[in-house]
C-alpha cells in the first residue's frame, strides 16, 4: 500500500494515531492520538522528582499478569525486596510488597490465571502506613492506596503498577503511570538501579521527533514490520490486529511516496481496548459458569479423595484443594497451622494421594529428638562411629524414606546449629553417615510442619532464612477448629464411634444440648482437644446420650465464638466491652484506683459506677 506525501502534517488522520518514520527509521511524524494511546504523552495529577531506588526503599506493585511485560519482572528480581515465590507462573496475578536490598521478608498474595474472581485484595501495614492492593477484574482496573491516597489505573490487557516510598520520609518518590514501557521505567529497570523520570502535574512529554523508533519503541513484530515497510522489504496492510505497547489495535501499514520514491511509511492505529474489554468481561462469565459447574464436581472428588480430612467447610476444602494439587508433584511442602489441627494427617493424606503411595512414609517428630543425636537419627551412623554405637551401625530417617516422603514435624523447634546440614541435604539429596566417608544420594519427598511463626523467627535470628526459602515452596494452611465451626457435628459423628470401640464401651449419641456447647467453645487445642473431651465424656456417660455436664469444657468470655452474644443492642455490647477493660486494668493495678484512673484516663466518678456495677454482676 501505497501513499503520496500530499501535506507535512497527516491532518487527515487526526482521529488516528499516526507514526511516520522515514527510511532511515528516523520518527518524522508523531501525531497527538498516537502520542496519548501509547503513552508518550500523559497528564499526570500528581508530582515527584526524578531520582532512583535505595536500599530500605519500601516497593508495592500490583502486576496483574505477571511475565508479560517486555521487560517484566523474573523470580531474582522479585527476591531484591524479599519476595521468593518460584512457583509464580506467567499470566499469575501477584500484590506484594517488600523492602529493597533488605534483610526483612516482604508479603505476597497470588492468584493463579485459571481462577475467577471479581476483585483480589491485599490489605497490610508496614512502618505504620497502611496500603491496600486491589485488582478489579470486572471493571479492568489496578489500584494502590497508600494511607487514604489512591493511585489507580484502568488496563486493557494488562498493567505493572508499582509505588515506591522513601526509607525515611516514607513519602511516595514514585508511582507508576501510564506508557512506562515507551518511558522505560518498569520495575525490573528501576530495581537494576536505573534512574525514573520526574512526574510534573499536567502534561508530561518525552521528545520523540528526530529520534529513531527502535530509541522510543521496543522491536515488536509492528514495529518491525514498519521500518521494514519503510526500506520497501514489505508493501504494508490494512486492518490487522495487532499489540503495540499493551495496547488493543487495528493496525494500517502504508509506504509514503514522494513521486516515484518511497521515503518512509507510516503507521494507523485504531484503538479497540473497548471492544476487547467487552469480550474479555464475555469471556470471564463463560468461565465462571463453567468454573462453578466443576467446582461442584471437585469438591466431591476431593472429599472422596481425602477421607480421612474431616468436613465440608469452605476452608477445609480449600485446603483439599491444595492437597490435591500438591500430591500431583513432589516438590517440598510446608505444613502450617496451630497444635493439634491434624497436620500429620494431611502429610500422610498427600503422600498416599501421590504417584509414591507405595513407599515408605517416615515421620519424625523434631522436638522429641535431643540436640546430640539428632544427626545420627537423621543421616544414620557407620559402626565404631561413638561410644554405644550399634556394632552394625544404623540408617537415618533420611534413608529409610528414599524412594517416598519424609515428613519433618515441628521444624520450627530444629536445632538451629544443625539448620545448615538440613539445608544441605534438601537441596543436593545427599549426605554422609555419622563417621562415614562415602556419600549417599536420596530421591524423596520432603514435608515439614509447624505451629511456629517462622517468618518471625527468621527476623529473630532463630531460623535460617535460606532454609525456610527451601521448605517454603508450596505452603497449606490448616485453619483452626474454631474457624471451621461448621465442621464440628461431621467431627463428632467420625470421632465418637471411633472412641466407642477404642475403650470397649456401647456406642453413644450426643445431645443437642451438648452440641451447641461444644459449637460455643474457642478450641485452642482445636481437634486433638475435641477428642479428648468427647472421651473423656463417653467415660462419665452412664447412658447412652452424652449431655452438656458430661462435656468438660469451661465457657469464658476468653473462650466463646458462639456469636449470638453480639445479638443484642450496641449499648449494652460496649458497654459490656468496656466493664471488660476497666475491670483488667483494676486487677492489673492490685485494685489501685488512682493508677486505674490515670491509665484509663477516665474521672473518679466514672470509675467507682462503673466498680460498683461490676460488684452487682
Amino acid at each position: 500500500m501505497k501513499y503520496q506525501l500530499l501535506t507535512k502534517d497527516f491532518s487527515e488522520f487526526m482521529n488516528e494515531g499516526l507514526i511516520y518514520i522515514d527510511k532511515n527509521g528516523i520518527i518524522k511524524e508523531y501525531n497527538e492520538k498516537a502520542k496519548e494511546l501509547i503513552g508518550i504523552k500523559r497528564s499526570c495529577t500528581r508530582s515527584h522528582s526524578k531520582g532512583k531506588i535505595n536500599k530500605n526503599d519500601i516497593v508495592i506493585l500490583a502486576y496483574t499478569s505477571f511475565g508479560y511485560d517486555k521487560n517484566g519482572l523474573e523470580e531474582k528480581d522479585l527476591k531484591k525486596i524479599g519476595i521468593n515465590l518460584p512457583n509464580l507462573k506467567k499470566g499469575d496475578t501477584l500484590l506484594a510488597y517488600g523492602k529493597y536490598e533488605s534483610d526483612e521478608i516482604g508479603k505476597s498474595k497470588v492468584k493463579e490465571s485459571d481462577i475467577l474472581i471479581d476483585n483480589f485484595i491485599m490489605d497490610a501495614k508496614i512502618d505504620g502506613i497502611k496500603i491496600s492492593s486491589k485488582v478489579n477484574y470486572l471493571k479492568r482496573f489496578v489500584e494502590i492506596k497508600v494511607d487514604n491516597e489512591k493511585y489507580r489505573h484502568y488496563y486493557n490487557n494488562f498493567f505493572s503498577h508499582v509505588i515506591i516510598l522513601d526509607k525515611d520520609s516514607k513519602e511516595i518518590k514514585f508511582y507508576q503511570d501510564g506508557g512506562y514501557t515507551a518511558w522505560k521505567e518498569d520495575l525490573k529497570q528501576i530495581l537494576d538501579g536505573n534512574f525514573y523520570h520526574e512526574k510534573k502535574n499536567g502534561c508530561n512529554e518525552i521528545e520523540v521527533i528526530n529520534k529513531h523508533i527502535l530509541d522510543i519503541h521496543d522491536k515488536t513484530e509492528i514495529i518491525n514490520d514498519l521500518i521494514n515497510c519503510s526500506q520497501n522489504e514489505i508493501v504494508g496492510y490494512k486492518g490487522k490486529k495487532s499489540k503495540i505497547n499493551g495496547i488493543d489495535a487495528l493496525c494500517t501499514l502504508k509506504q509514503v511516496m514522494r513521486g516515484s520514491e518511497i521515503i518512509g511509511a507510516f503507521l494507523l492505529i485504531n484503538d479497540i481496548s473497548r471492544l476487547r474489554n467487552a469480550e474479555v468481561q464475555k469471556e470471564m462469565v463463560y468461565k465462571k459458569l463453567k468454573l462453578a459447574k466443576e467446582a461442584l464436581k471437585n469438591n466431591s472428588e476431593y472429599a472422596k479423595l481425602f477421607p480421612k480430612l474431616i468436613g465440608s467447610s469452605q476452608s477445609l476444602l480449600e485446603v483439599k484443594r491444595l492437597a490435591y494439587k500438591a500430591s500431583k508433584f513432589q516438590s517440598n511442602l510446608l505444613i502450617l497451622g496451630e497444635s493439634g489441627t491434624g497436620k500429620s494427617i494431611l502429610a500422610r493424606c498427600i503422600h498416599e494421594a501421590s504417584a509414591n503411595h507405595d513407599m515408605p512414609f517416615i515421620e519424625v517428630n523434631c522436638n522429641s529428638i535431643p540436640e546430640s543425636l539428632m544427626e545420627s537419627e537423621l543421616f544414620g551412623y557407620e559402626k565404631g562411629a561413638f561410644t554405644g554405637a550399634n556394632q552394625k551401625g544404623k540408617k537415618g530417617y533420611f534413608e529409610m524414606a528414599n524412594g517416598g516422603t519424609l515428613f519433618l514435624d515441628e521444624i520450627g523447634d530444629f536445632p538451629k546449629g544443625m539448620q545448615v546440614k538440613l539445608l544441605h541435604v534438601i537441596q543436593n539429596k545427599k549426605f554422609f553417615k555419622v563417621g562415614g566417608d562415602k556419600e549417599i544420594q536420596v530421591n524423596l519427598r520432603i514435608i515439614v510442619a509447624t505451629n511456629r511463626n517462622l517468618e518471625k523467627d527468621v527476623k529473630n535470628g532463630i531460623f535460617r532464612e535460606d532454609l525456610y526459602y527451601r521448605i517454603n515452596v508450596f505452603p497449606i494452611h490448616l485453619p483452626p477448629l474454631r474457624d471451621r465451626i461448621v465442621d464440628i457435628y461431621e467431627l463428632i459423628e467420625f470421632l465418637l464411634p471411633r472412641i466407642c470401640n477404642r475403650i470397649g464401651t456401647n456406642q453413644k449419641h450426643i445431645s443437642g444440648e451438648a452440641i451447641n456447647k461444644i459449637k460455643a467453645y474457642h478450641w485452642p487445642g482445636n481437634i486433638r482437644e475435641l477428642e479428648n473431651v468427647l472421651e473423656r465424656a463417653v467415660n462419665l456417660c452412664e447412658d447412652k446420650t452424652i449431655l452438656s455436664e458430661h462435656l468438660k469444657i469451661k465457657i469464658t468470655k476468653k473462650n466463646i465464638v458462639n456469636r449470638e452474644e453480639y445479638l443484642r443492642p450496641l449499648k449494652e455490647t460496649m458497654n459490656s466491652i468496656e466493664l471488660e477493660i476497666i475491670e483488667n486494668v483494676y486487677n492489673y493495678t492490685n485494685r489501685d484506683k488512682k493508677k486505674t484512673m490515670e491509665i484509663l484516663k477516665i474521672k473518679k466518678t466514672k470509675l467507682y459506677e462503673k466498680i460498683k456495677e461490676l460488684k452487682n454482676n
